[in-house]
């Protein structure tokens, strides 16, 4: 049944077009836009609320290689030859394809600022959702994920967020118990990372070449190596060595941004292709993954701290 309405959505699609259009939206998760508003949470307006949407996104992403991984569920274009999906979406399509990683970020990020501030502002449930239910329905619509993928990503990304707030609430300012998430975070990422690294992974052929290599699914550890150390680490030092608030003049939030996305950009037009042409995959897949979020969380605060204490001095 799931493959029956991917070949009707195929039809809309080949019939009447909007290919172009739910390609953009299915674009949105990786929208640089889109992972500028918990840094700019983060950094200018209200730590705890940039905090939760970080925990969610990358640790929400280590959830999906986990799943993807142990399940090893195949893109929907391999189990019906009558399927083609959007070559754009395609190309960009990773090893497998249960659950859905784009729309488990968004959830994250969109259904993440939505729940934190449901009380304070409950308007924003509405836009959220509806971003949400647009990029779920894109994956469908581009045929790269099947209705399953996306709804189980939804699912299990919501229930990261009760799950979140839980954590975050039991954890507060007690010193022993910021150990213990620090020290049982970097104890989940590393099992994570040893399962989908030393797993045994299916080698099905098609049409003489095989649908997913397994050298290429374990590098996906690394993918997910990458995002749990970056929360981790990055949150545990910030909360140790620098500790920012956020109560600043509006010029100094404005050079934190500046700061922090002039160091962004740095890692993505620089260091990026030096790393895909010096390092492994593995290793580019580690850092890729790695870099941004740790920067967010711990080495741009760190130097706009630095940096307003020079000027204020």
């Amino acid at each position: 049944m799931d493959l029956d309405y991917l070949i009707f959505l195929q039809g809309l699609r080949n019939d009447w077009g909007g290919e172009g259009l739910f390609t953009l939206v299915s674009a949105l998760p990786t929208n640089p836009l889109t992972a500028a508003i918990p840094a700019i949470l983060f950094w200018c307006f209200n730590k705890n609320a940039g905090l939760f949407l970080l925990f969610n996104a990358t640790c929400g992403r280590v959830i999906n290689e986990l799943l993807k991984g142990t399940f090893c569920v195949y893109r929907p274009w391999f189990k019906d030859a009558a399927l083609t999906p959007s070559a754009a979406a395609m190309a960009k399509a990773s090893e497998f394809s249960f659950p859905s990683g784009h729309t488990q970020f968004t959830t994250a990020i969109y259904g993440g600022l939505a729940f934190f501030y449901r009380k304070t502002f409950p308007w924003l449930i509405i836009p959220c959702a509806a971003i949400i239910l647009l990029v779920a329905f894109s994956r469908n619509f581009l045929g790269v994920h099947t209705p399953q993928d996306v709804l189980v990503a939804v699912a299990y990304s919501v229930g990261l967020l009760f799950a979140a707030e839980r954590l975050f609430a039991w954890m507060g300012k007690d010193r022993e118990r910021q150990v213990l998430f620090f020290l049982g975070g970097l104890l989940t990422v590393l099992i994570v990372f040893l399962w989908l690294y030393f797993k045994p992974y299916p080698e099905d052929f098609m049409n003489g070449k095989l649908i997913v290599d397994p050298t290429d699914a374990r590098a996906a550890a690394f993918d997910a190596l990458g995002f749990g150390l970056a929360f981790f680490l990055g949150w545990f030092l910030e909360l140790r060595f620098v500790n920012f608030k956020t109560t600043v003049s509006q010029k100094d939030k404005l050079w934190r941004v500046i700061i922090g996305f002039a160091i962004l950009g740095v890692i993505a037009v620089i260091f990026y292709p030096l790393m895909k042409m010096l390092l492994s995959v593995e290793a580019y897949k580690f850092f890729k993954a790695f870099l941004p979020f740790f920067s967010i969380l711990f080495v741009i605060p760190l130097i706009f701290t630095k940096v307003e204490k020079k000027f204020k001095r």
